[in-house]
């Protein structure tokens, strides 16, 4: 009776969650929808669900949903049109509506390297190549024999194949390309001899991996997905479905798909630069074990022995992602007073006090909570992860924040890092100096804020910030982070236009454009990279195509330096006008009188609303503020 009850409750569950995310769909609520999706797919993952998902988000209903089109090419040695339902589903939980371009299972050869082929002919935002190592490597899995082996040979071979259709596919494409690595065989073939012999199957299927980073490292936005990793981590035996593989030429379980398209999804975020930046967390049952109001500093579970050692390995885990540039930050129902004796006390605190930007500890409401912390870090709020062991509180902020990525932690502390890390909201492709120390760049905001306050006008207080400007062209050194800039600023970002760094490196071998990142140091310390201008000649006109600021900085007249440095970049062009474009966004207004207050005229008006603004240098131009210094490498 008891197992019957649950299943009634699982299917009311489902279906209650499926009649809500229709709902949504239809009236067109998208961050509601994205919640429903992401619920749906935790708690009832299946083939059947991720059929139900497109068909419900493929109707009509779709059109007001404002899921953003991405399109993804798969090429594989198998028959991979079976990721499909489930990639396009996660899809749908991340705000994205996939397209596919697909070949035939085995044609990724013929593929690649013909110029004229489907995948050169389509506009491809993302191509992923999903080959089998037996199928790259037959010798070394289904053929492999000591007395023919010729390691030299093969590692040849393999990396001239590599190359070779790496060197095709950037000739005719610019997308990010992913590339699985090998996976260990399930068993190997010399038996417990394999760890004690050089020729053994894991150690050449490791050389293999190393050549095959070695080779992509050589090519932009090739990037090698940690396949073996993802294999070893559900279990060969529970990634494979043999049956499958001879029947279909699928060789992956149900589970295995569910877990592969999560790994891609990493990657989409990763590029569109959806990954998250602000982790906020609660305190009881989250970071320590127990009550702190009722258990006292000493009574809370915390330290070398379970429970305590699992929210000390939770604790470590969030340092990590503090120290690749994850701003911190707490929303506790608590009292401040015992909350900060916890942090200065407590011998096994992993975390400190400095860790966290924002710390929002009383007794109203989290969702009050996450509003002061998105306003004091002046970020946006899809941009943060709320992490809770209590339901009811994960289900308001789900209600009323809906943009607000939620994980309700599991009631084990043990499972706590994983529900945290395995959705890889932090994921990032690459990690900059500013990531790195975006915690101290944020402290420096706030002291240059309280600077402000004390100030008795802006320009005192521009004066008194001692900024230094450094303009500098893109270049190797700083790709990752202008890339990273286009996906990330919202709000002073003139365009919205985001790029990957393949398509701005495309841009930098072109002549006719200019290219220019802007740092920014002041007596505070150095803010890094915060700006990034792309603009390009033609005839007698340079037309900024990107123009963004970081919100770290705004309000500090660097937009201004910015338009002077392109006015002077005319004249060494002998470019007439300076022409500006604003593309209007939701999140864009701090930027859209930006080129009206510096003179620019308006020259027209699209039908989308876009403005276009003129700006003749040889009559007039902007000029640099005052209370900067700069450096200018040109």
């Amino acid at each position: 009776m008891n197992e019957a009850h649950t299943s009634n409750q699982s299917a009311k569950r489902e279906a209650q969650l499926r009649e809500a995310l229709s709902l949504q769909v239809q009236t067109g609520n998208r961050d509601n929808a994205i919640q429903f999706a992401r619920l749906l797919l935790k708690e009832f993952a299946s083939a059947k669900t991720y059929r139900y998902l497109g068909k419900v988000v493929s109707s009509e209903s779709v059109v007001g949903l404002g899921l953003r089109p991405y399109r993804i090419a798969l090429l594989s040695s198998f028959s991979i049109e079976f990721m499909k339902d489930a990639l396009f589903a996660l899809g749908v939980a991340n705000g994205l509506l996939i397209e596919f371009y697909q070949t035939g299972f085995g044609a990724f050869r013929q593929e690649i390297l013909n110029p004229s082929s489907g995948l050169y002919q389509k506009s491809v935002d993302l191509t992923i190549l999903a080959v089998e190592g037996e199928d790259w490597l037959p010798e070394i899995y289904r053929q492999y024999t000591l007395n023919s082996l010729n390691l030299i040979a093969i590692k040849d071979n393999f990396k001239r194949e590599l190359m070779g259709l790496l060197e095709k596919f950037r000739t005719y494409s610019h997308s990010p390309i992913l590339i699985h690595d090998l996976a260990q065989p399930l068993y190997c073939l010399l038996g417990i001899a394999e760890g004690s012999n050089h020729l053994g199957q894991g150690l050449l299927v490791h050389d293999l991996n190393k050549l095959l980073h070695e080779v992509c490292s050589r090519y932009s936005e090739a990037f090698v997905v940690n396949y073996q990793s993802i294999v070893s981590r559900v279990g060969g035996n529970h990634w494979y479905d043999l049956r499958m593989k001879h029947y279909a030429k699928f060789p992956l379980s149900q589970e295995a798909i569910g877990e592969l398209a999560r790994e891609y999804m990493k990657y989409c975020r990763s590029l569109l630069g959806y990954s998250k930046k602000c982790l906020v967390v609660d305190l009881d049952n989250t970071l320590w074990g127990g009550v702190l109001g009722e258990d006292g500093l000493e009574g809370i579970k915390l330290g070398t022995t379970y429970p305590g050692s699992a929210f000390i390995d939770f604790q470590q885990q969030i340092l990590g992602l503090h120290s690749r540039g994850v701003i911190l930050a707490v929303a506790s129902k608590n009292n401040q007073q015992d909350v900060e004796e916890v942090f200065a006390k407590h011998s096994s605190m992993v975390l400190r006090r400095a860790d966290f930007s924002a710390f929002e500890v009383h007794w109203n409401a989290k969702v009050e909570s996450l509003k002061h912390i998105a306003s004091k870090l002046n970020i946006g709020l899809e941009h943060m992860v709320f992490v809770d062991d209590n339901p009811v509180e994960c289900e308001q902020v789900r209600m009323h924040l809906p943009m607000v990525t939620v994980i309700l932690l599991p009631p084990q502390p043990e499972q706590y890092s994983q529900a945290l890390l395995e959705e890889g909201w932090f994921d990032t492709l690459s990690i900059s100096a500013e990531d790195i120390k975006r915690s101290s760049l944020y402290e420096q905001r706030a002291q240059a804020e309280a600077l402000r306050e004390t100030s008795t006008d802006l320009e005192g207080f521009y004066r008194d910030l001692n900024m230094t400007l450094d303009f500098f062209p893109v270049s190797a050194k700083n790709l990752a982070r202008a890339a990273q800039l286009t996906q990330k600023t919202n709000q002073f970002n003139a365009t919205t236009r985001r790029y990957t760094e393949g398509e701005i490196t495309k841009r930098l071998h072109d002549p006719a454009w200019i290219t220019a990142t802007v740092s920014v140091t002041d007596r505070f310390g150095d803010n890094g990279i915060v700006g990034l201008m792309l603009a390009h000649l033609a005839e007698q006109e340079l037309i900024i195509d990107t123009f963004l600021l970081s919100c770290r900085v705004i309000g500090r007249t660097v937009e201004t330096a910015m338009l002077a440095y392109l006015c002077e970049i005319a004249g060494t062009v002998n470019a007439k006008y300076l022409m500006g474009e604003i593309i209007p966004t939701q999140k864009n207004p701090p930027v859209r009188d930006l080129f009206e207050r510096h003179g620019f005229a308006l020259d027209n008006t699209g039908e989308t609303g876009n403005s276009y603004w003129r700006l003749n240098c040889e009559t007039s131009k902007v000029e640099y503020p005052a209370w900067f210094k700069f450096i200018k490498n040109q």
